[in-house]
């Protein structure tokens, strides 16, 4: 049986192994939140253990049910399913935050029964002014503790003057230890820690009590989480030492930063780490998870394609990198390209048939094998399901544009370049009506043999005629294209061509 690393030199039986994603419902699933799902689960899966799914919406003011929704369909989509969750249900339920604050309220009166926490009434202003301050004196911590210390006849006039409280915990005096699994041990100086605030004006618990509370009750083993939370960390596992609450195994995994160094947000990149953007443009959950797993994990250095079994098998905390890892859209960009292309083309044409409907190009009386006849023609073309639809167009329609440059080049920017290769189409409508059989092998060999009897050059007869087909200068075979559109649809673009030089 498998045995799970312990900081301290202990070893967990692997059916124990329990770890969990706690996503804000405030947005979309990021990238780098997907990042975080996908060590989870792996980690889980190799360890026999259990993914947990459990949603953070005690911020009430900016959580909402469609982005819930939009987070579990988002994983659900990367093939992330949990085994325990707010949809689910499970023994430690329930496992969304803001129905467990009779918890919550429950051990906040046992930090404040036990002197470990104590109400605030500082007023914003007086917060500000305690902040500047201590930014002069060029201190660590920017509250001072003023509040530790109230007597009753403080809190009474407090209370008269309509002062809604917060709760602060207590941070000890002595150096918290903190036992990472990938960044290593280390003591945290008390003097850089300030009593934090755990419970808001408003009465609702803020994150670093909600989380640890719901790592002990829900039997979390790891927390497997971003860098970002660094500094979370000692403040949690002093909440849980005053509440004699277990600790878990701490694993932080470096930041997913842009081609510049800069950790890659919603604020600065956008969609661009939107989860759902990548699946509404055609890229497969199999190369999202292959480039996802890569972003700060590696087997060997020189592996870069994975099974989602062999992520299983091999996922290691102690592969895991300390620096940040670059999100290179170029690399996803060539995993989604092998992944389309490791389909067959049932499989490719099922993908793309989606696209094609919602740009309005098919409706359900296509006819399959025409369909599947295109997406061959396209062949290893597609970096994107989506990429169907400019490379396709117009074999579903002749509402399409002559592209500018293509015209030029092909057709020509000169009155006898221009007749030249309108010449050239007449000769070829004429060729294309006349041929006996509408066929690959027949409709080749009669252009080939006007082109080499004229002394015409094939590229420049065949750009001419594509151009005149499709409105572009590149695509599939040309002949696919004749084949793919018809005798009658070709006869009646090449004219519309002749007509336009």
């Amino acid at each position: 049986m498998k045995k799970v690393a312990d900081t301290l030199g202990c070893a967990i039986a692997p059916e124990t192994v329990r770890v969990r994603m706690a996503p804000s419902p405030t947005g979309f699933l990021h990238i780098g939140g997907a990042r975080t799902a996908l060590f989870n689960w792996l980690f889980a899966k190799h360890h026999n253990g259990k993914f947990i799914l459990r949603i953070d919406d005690t911020d009430t003011a900016r959580s909402t049910d469609a982005s819930m929704h939009e987070i579990y369909t988002a994983l659900q989509w990367l093939g992330l399913e949990w085994d325990e969750g707010g949809d689910k249900g499970g023994p430690h339920g329930p496992y969304v935050q803001s129905e467990r604050k009779a918890i919550y309220d429950a051990y906040v009166t046992q930090l404040l029964d036990s002197g470990n926490a104590y109400h605030c009434y500082c007023t914003p202003e007086e917060l500000a002014e305690i902040r500047e301050q201590a930014r002069a004196e060029k201190q660590t911590r920017s509250y001072d503790g003023r509040c530790r210390h109230l007597t009753s006849e403080d809190i009474e006039r407090f209370a008269q003057e309509g002062r809604k409280p917060t709760v602060r915990i207590k941070m000890p005096d002595t150096p918290i230890r903190v036992d990472d699994l990938i960044l290593g041990s280390r003591n945290i100086d008390p003097a850089t820690l300030e009593d934090e605030v755990i419970v808001r004006s408003n009465g609702m618990p803020n994150y670093n009590l909600t989380s640890i509370i719901d790592d002990a009750a829900m039997q979390i083993t790891h927390v497997i989480r971003g860098t970002e939370h660094l500094n979370n960390t000692p403040k949690q596992i002093a909440i849980a030492n005053a509440l004699a609450l277990e600790v878990p195994q701490f694993a932080h995994i470096p930041l997913v930063l842009d081609d510049a160094g800069r950790k890659m947000s919603k604020r600065h990149h956008g969609d661009l780490v939107a989860v759902n953007r990548y699946r509404e443009q055609g890229y497969l959950p199999a190369a999202m998870l292959n480039f996802v797993a890569r972003l700060g994990w590696s087997y060997d250095d020189k592996q870069e394609i994975f099974s989602v079994d062999e992520l299983i098998e091999k996922f290691d905390l102690a592969r895991v990198g300390k620096s940040g890892s670059v999100f290179d859209i170029k690399k996803l960009e060539w995993l989604n390209s092998h992944y389309i292309n490791q389909l067959d083309l049932s499989a490719r044409t099922d993908a793309v048939i989606p696209f094609w409907q919602e740009a309005g190009l098919i409706d359900s009386t296509e006819q399959r094998d025409r369909l599947e006849n295109i997406v061959e023609a396209v062949g290893e073309r597609l970096t994107t399901l989506q990429d169907i639809i400019p490379q396709t167009r117009y074999f579903f329609t002749d509402e399409f544009e002559y592209e500018p440059k293509a015209v030029k080049k092909w057709w020509g920017g000169s009155d006898e370049k221009r007749e030249k290769t309108s010449e050239i189409l007449t000769h070829i409508l004429q060729i294309l009506e006349e041929v006996p059989s509408f066929d690959v092998e027949t409709v080749e060999a009669a252009v080939w043999k006007y082109t080499d009897e004229n002394d015409i050059k094939r590229v420049a007869a065949m750009q001419a005629l594509r151009i005149a087909l499709t409105g572009t200068s590149f695509g599939p075979s040309l002949f696919d294209i004749v084949i793919l559109l018809g005798r009658d649809e070709v006869l009646k673009r090449i004219p519309r061509a002749i007509a336009h030089l």
